[in-house]
């Protein structure tokens, strides 16, 4: 039993979190990715997101176990304020607070070599923890925030509207199965856990999850700000709304056409003339001056002549669509 103890300022301060903690989501992604749990709910997902998983992305699984015990520096509070205070908070994490968690890491885990030098502060493994954390959000995440939304933003609403009108002791059963409020201690029951908490005036932060799939979650370090991490649920049942990621690559191919869109994406890779164009997409230099005009007269791309030459440039609403289209 994992027992958090409120006084009157704590129930003051707690407050629900209207959307979810983008770094969390990272973090309960990676244990889901590594699991096989709940395949109606997380299947399609963990299926294109493992077989897209680029090597940054992979570096981060030796940090995240499915279970057990995962750093706290990965979630820091500031990720509340978005994916980049976050990711700022991460890269400032303070040299004792990395090598003690790494440390205890290691206890459960046999940990990659690369790691000693993370906690021995060497900084380009700093920053390319970061940027798979950043990459990971925005290739595996962001694309599901739709669907992730359309969950949470109901279950919140709901949540906000009990506490109005019964109190914070009514929210609780709400919120997951194994909460259970008897004051002024709120216990979560959590198989192998038995760990007290106390917020001495600090207040709790609800947060909803997509990722969270079994029992709420929480942090380690008493002394870091006290946040409870609940599944989302989107009926009275507890029945998770399923995650199922459509081809958005095959949608964007039936939008355009599968030649258009190999050009939208081969331009993607980066500026290039009409014959670099081609030899990218495969196709003829005449073929290749059709596509890009068409796509750049419905705004997708845009071109830039500099006397007898061409650069196509992918702009934002072209990325938008792409982005769509990637696990």
């Amino acid at each position: 039993m994992f027992r958090i103890h409120f006084d009157c300022a704590d129930l003051a301060r707690t407050t629900i979190a209207q959307q979810p903690d983008p770094l969390w989501e990272v973090l309960l992604g990676l244990h889901v990715l590594q699991g096989d749990n709940e395949p109606e709910v997380f299947g399609t997902w963990r299926e294109r997101a493992r077989a897209r998983l680029t090597e940054l992305e992979h570096d981060l699984l030796a940090l995240a176990p499915p279970v057990g015990y995962s750093p706290d520096f990965l979630t820091p509070g500031a990720a509340a304020q978005g994916l980049e205070a976050g990711l700022t908070a991460v890269a400032a994490t303070p040299p004792a607070q990395l090598t003690a968690e790494l440390r205890q890491l290691s206890d459960s885990v046999r940990l990659p070599g690369w790691t000693r030098r993370l906690a021995a502060g060497e900084t380009s493994l700093m920053q390319r923890l970061v940027q798979g954390l950043r990459s990971f959000h925005r290739t595996k995440i962001a694309p599901q925030m739709p669907m992730i939304a359309g969950a949470i933003e109901p279950a919140v609403a709901k949540y906000s509207e009990t506490v109005a009108s019964n109190g914070f002791e009514s929210l609780l059963p709400e919120l997951h199965r194994s909460l259970s409020w008897s004051a002024p201690v709120l216990s979560v029951d959590m198989p192998h856990i038995s760990r007290d908490l106390y917020l001495n005036g600090r207040g709790l932060r609800l947060v909803p999850s997509f990722f969270c799939w079994k029992y709420p979650m929480m942090l380690l370090d008493p002394e870091l700000p006290p946040v409870l991490v609940y599944p989302v649920r989107s009926d009275a049942t507890g029945t998770a709304t399923v995650v199922r990621r459509p081809d958005r690559e095959g949608a964007v191919a039936d939008l355009l056409g599968k030649t258009r869109a190999r050009v939208l994406k081969s331009i993607s890779a980066g500026a290039c003339s009409t014959s670099e164009l081609a030899v990218r997409a495969g196709i003829s230099l005449a073929s290749a001056s059709e596509h890009a005009r068409v796509l750049h007269d419905t705004g997708l791309v845009t071109t830039h002549r500099t006397g007898s030459s061409v650069k196509h440039i992918l702009n934002p609403v072209g990325a938008h669509v792409l982005t769509g289209a990637r696990c």
